[in-house]
C-alpha cells in the first residue's frame, strides 16, 4: 500500500505544478475549448467529407476503424475501468488540493484512466497504421488534449498517461482483428477463384 500511497502522492505534486505552471486568461481559453469535445464535432465533420473526397477507400475504412475504436475505448475506460479502480478527480470536493487550478469547478465523477486520452490516443494510433509518416501530428495533438485535461483541473497526469497505454492497447487490438479479417477474407476471395 506504501507504493500506491508514494505513487498517488507524485501524481498530485506533478498535477499541482502541470497544472499552474502556465495558466494565463488565454491558455484557460484555449485549453476550454480544446478539451470541450463539442468543438471538434463541426471540424472533424468537415475534416471526414474531405478525406473521403480525396481518398475515397481508404478514408472509409480508417473511418470505420476510428468509430470502432472509440465504440470500444470510451465503454471500455468510463464503464469498467473508472467503477473498478474507483479514482476520485482532483476537483473532487472531497479530495480538494490546494493550489489547483479548476476551470471545470468541482467535479464528483471518477477519474482513472482519462476517457478523453484513452479516445484520442486510440485515434491517433489507429490512424497512424494507415498514415505512419504523420505520425508525430496525430501523437502531438493527442497529448495537447491529454495535457489540456490537467491543465482544466480534471485528471491528474497518472490519469492521462494510463488513458493514452489503454487507448494505444485497443486501437492496436482493432487494428489486429482488421489485419486478420483483411487476411482471412483475401484468403476467402483467393479459394474461391
Amino acid at each position: 500500500m506504501h507504493i500506491i500511497e508514494t505513487l498517488n502522492n507524485i501524481d498530485t505534486q506533478l498535477f499541482v505544478f502541470l497544472n499552474s505552471i502556465i495558466s494565463t486568461t488565454l491558455l484557460n481559453y484555449f485549453f476550454v475549448a480544446i478539451t470541450d469535445a463539442r468543438f471538434w464535432i463541426f471540424p472533424a465533420i468537415v475534416a471526414s467529407i474531405l478525406f473521403i473526397r480525396k481518398e475515397h477507400n481508404k478514408a472509409l475504412i480508417v473511418l470505420l476503424l476510428a468509430g470502432i475504436t472509440v465504440a470500444i475505448s470510451d465503454p471500455v475506460s468510463s464503464q469498467i475501468f473508472k467503477p473498478l479502480l474507483h479514482r476520485p478527480r482532483p476537483c473532487h470536493p472531497d479530495y480538494f488540493i490546494n493550489g489547483a487550478h479548476l476551470l471545470f469547478g468541482l467535479k464528483s465523477s471518477l477519474s482513472f484512466p482519462s476517457s478523453h486520452s484513452t479516445n484520442i490516443f486510440a485515434l491517433a494510433f489507429i490512424i497512424t497504421m494507415f498514415y505512419p509518416s504523420q505520425w508525430i501530428w496525430f501523437f502531438s495533438f493527442a497529448v495537447l488534449i491529454g495535457f489540456s485535461r490537467i491543465y482544466v483541473g480534471v485528471h491528474y497526469p497518472g490519469d492521462v498517461l494510463g488513458g493514452a497505454l489503454l487507448g494505444v492497447i485497443i486501437a492496436l487490438l482493432v487494428y489486429s482483428g482488421y489485419l486478420c479479417s483483411k487476411k482471412w477474407i483475401g484468403l476467402k476471395i483467393n479459394r474461391n477463384q
